[in-house]
Order: C-alpha cells, then sequence, then structure tokens
C-alpha cells in the first residue's frame, strides 16, 4: 500500500533531502570510512541536522522539538538512507522520544 504524504510530509521530505543532498553526498560516508573516523559520525553535520528541527521530529514541542509524528520520523530515516548518512537519528531523535513518553512530568522537565 503506498504512503500518500501530506503536504507537510511532504515538504519535510523535500527539505531534509535537499540538506542531505547537500551536506551529506555519499562521498561524505566514503570520507568518514577511510579517515577511520573513530565516532563513525560527522558531529558537525549532525549538529546542524538538529539546527534545521530534523533531529526532534517526533519529539514533543515544549520539550524543544517538532512534535510530529512517526510518519515523519519514517520521512527522516528514509532521507538519511537514500544518502547513507551515518547519524544517531535511531537513538537521539527516535528512543528519546520513547522514554520522553514513559517518564514523569519531573523527568520529562529534566
Amino acid at each position: 500500500m503506498p504512503l500518500i504524504l501530506t503536504e507537510e510530509q511532504t515538504m519535510l521530505k523535500e527539505a531534509a533531502d535537499g540538506f542531505l543532498n547537500e551536506h551529506a553526498p555519499i562521498a561524505h560516508l566514503r570520507k568518514l570510512r577511510d579517515s577511520r573516523d573513530p565516532d563513525g559520525v560527522s558531529r558537525d553535520l549532525w549538529r546542524a541536522f538538529g539546527e534545521m528541527g530534523f533531529a526532534g521530529v517526533i519529539i514533543p514541542e515544549e520539550h524543544g522539538g517538532s512534535g510530529l509524528g512517526a510518519v515523519e520520523a519514517g520521512v527522516m530515516a528514509e532521507a538519511l538512507g537514500r544518502t547513507l548518512t551515518p547519524s544517531p537519528f535511531l537513538g537521539s531523535g527516535v528512543l528519546s522520544a520513547t522514554v520522553l513518553k514513559g517518564g514523569s512530568a519531573e523527568q520529562q522537565a529534566a
């Protein structure tokens, strides 16, 4: 079954694709691989990814995210996959949102 994106989701997809095509082409992955980067990710790229709001798509707005949903997280994951961009998106952007949901109000605020 095809997934039909809303206008907002399509804009998110286009923004993520454009950002990653410009800042993280496949040459980016090869450079990290060839330099045997100890982190395996570019901290500068991840910082810029976060500044664009992409890292927090499913983090609630009251905690600094965009407050969007699983489809938007999937849109981001697809964009990362298209350029083979190594990133901590799953751990930082998706799992952290899940942990936030399970915490008390005090834990969420912290």
